[in-house]
């Protein structure tokens, strides 16, 4: 239940919805699955389990429609038909929003439902025709900031009903009505939103970077700006003489607004690297994060999701002066956000500590949550293998002989033979120089090198790289 609690604490309604119903339906599929197995009473207490979480999931979700956190007049019945089929999985109980029980509430419900969602029709239909007739007089009056504001309701009309692509062709059309960056970084928010509900992670990718840039750009001409007035304003000799002049006053009030703004477009791009699985680039970007997010970014993200998606993508991808520098000592501001994570910052301590099994075991601890979340759930495994792989390759590094049924008992692993195939593969893709030693017990025999030509080599390469760098 500690996904449910997060997502109804840390996330605007638009948003728990999606997270709710991803949850259901990854959980409906597992319990799919499970149903097809032949020795189903070895899956019977996680199934339950399972059931008890969608069915929670769910009733959440119900709750929010029911109170008015969503104009999507299909999405109720979308949750209905989700506990319908739940029900018919598990072979009977009550699945009714309200948990009552019996034929009748289940009735009351289906009706309750159908009335919600003619009223959300009627409703939107209104909502539809006053804001058409509303561009139809900003296009009238010709003024563009009416015509923009006239095409961002509409947009959100949209978002708000569920028709995405008609949103994101609103927010597109406000593009050309814009007079100002403020407006420009408006539409790369509102054109993120709806992308990445879409799932276009290529256009969440392009807005972001576009954000970026923007600010990057404002930046430059700010400090530009500052020199000039500084250079202007210089005193005279006989002004020093007598004291100087008074300062000149710091950034603009709206500083604070746009450090908000580029930690959602740093998030945003991070999100889309995740999702096209390069961990790296996902890690970089949420580790470079120069101000806490908060509560500010809801609808897309929490500080709590940055600190666990960065922390598993760091820990997967970055060595040890990365960590050092990005994660655990340098970089205050991922460290003050790793705090809202407490699990999550106790494993990257226990890897930065080389407490290797402890880490691993309380990454397993967390895996059953992590696999129901929208954006890292598919790439859990993948990133607990190659934190896997980090961890086996620098617990080998100080040793020049390790029997392996010591590090066997040292990870946890069922047996000698399988951590043996995992240390291969690991030789073979040449990530540990080391031969493994089969004759009676299964000893890790590092490499001998020569440092000499170790270090020539390494030398000759640095050199390469610095005549290629400076060809460029």
């Amino acid at each position: 239940m500690q996904a449910i609690e997060a997502i109804s604490q840390n996330y605007v309604d638009s948003a728990k919805l999606i997270r709710f119903q991803f949850i259901a339906d990854a959980l409906l599929k597992r319990l799919e699955k499970d149903d097809q197995e032949e020795d189903k009473e070895e899956e019977e207490e996680k199934s339950r389990y399972d059931v008890e979480i969608a069915r929670e999931a769910l009733r959440r979700a119900g709750e929010i429609c029911k109170r008015g956190g969503t104009r999507n007049a299909e999405i109720f019945k979308s949750i209905r038909e989700r506990k319908i089929k739940l029900k018919e999985l598990r072979g009977g109980g009550d699945v009714n929003m309200d948990d009552n029980g019996g034929g009748e509430e289940e009735e009351e419900e289906e009706d309750f439902v159908e009335n919600w969602s003619r009223q959300m029709d009627l409703e939107n239909q209104n909502e539809r025709k006053r804001l058409d007739e509303g561009l139809t007089s900003s296009k009238a009056s010709s003024l563009k900031e009416s015509i923009r504001l006239a095409h961002n309701d509409l947009g959100d009309y949209y978002y708000n009903i569920g028709d995405l692509k008609e949103a994101f062709q609103c927010y597109a059309k406000s593009r050309e009505y814009g007079t100002s960056v403020k407006h420009t970084l408006a539409l790369c928010v509102n054109s993120i939103r709806v992308a990445l509900e879409l799932n276009s992670m290529a256009q969440v990718l392009l807005y972001a970077n576009k954000g970026l840039a923007i600010l990057k750009n404002v930046d430059q001409q700010s400090a530009a700006g500052e020199t000039e007035k500084k250079m202007a304003q210089r005193p005279s000799i006989i002004q020093q003489a007598g004291g100087g002049i008074e300062g000149i006053g710091g950034a603009g009030e709206n500083k604070e607004e746009q450090n908000l703004t580029r930690a959602k477009f740093t998030c945003a791009a991070a999100l889309a690297h995740l999702h096209f699985a390069k961990y790296a680039e996902a890690a970089k970007h949420f580790t470079s994060l120069k101000t806490e997010i908060g509560n500010s970014y809801a609808e897309v993200i929490s500080q709590q999701d940055v600190a666990v998606y960065g922390g598993l993508c760091a820990l997967a991808t970055f060595d040890r002066v990365q960590l050092k520098k990005r994660v655990v000592h340098e970089n205050f501001t991922f460290r003050d956000m790793l705090s809202t994570a407490p699990e999550m910052r106790d494993i990257v301590e226990d890897f930065w500590n080389s407490r290797y099994p402890q880490c691993l075991s309380k990454l397993n601890v967390i895996k059953k949550e992590l696999l129901l979340d929208i954006h890292v759930g598919k790439h859990v495994h993948k990133l607990f293998s190659l934190i896997r792989q980090k961890a086996l390759i620098q617990y080998t590094k100080p040793f020049s002989a390790l029997s392996l049924t010591t590090m066997a008992s040292a990870f946890n692993c069922d047996s000698v033979e399988n951590l043996e195939k995992e240390i291969a593969d690991l030789i073979t893709a040449d990530k540990i120089r080391a031969r493994i030693d089969s004759r009676g017990e299964k000893i890790l025999r590092a490499k001998e090198f020569d440092k000499r030509m170790e270090t020539f080599e390494h030398v000759q390469s640095t050199a390469e790289k610095f005549v290629e760098n400076a060809g460029e």
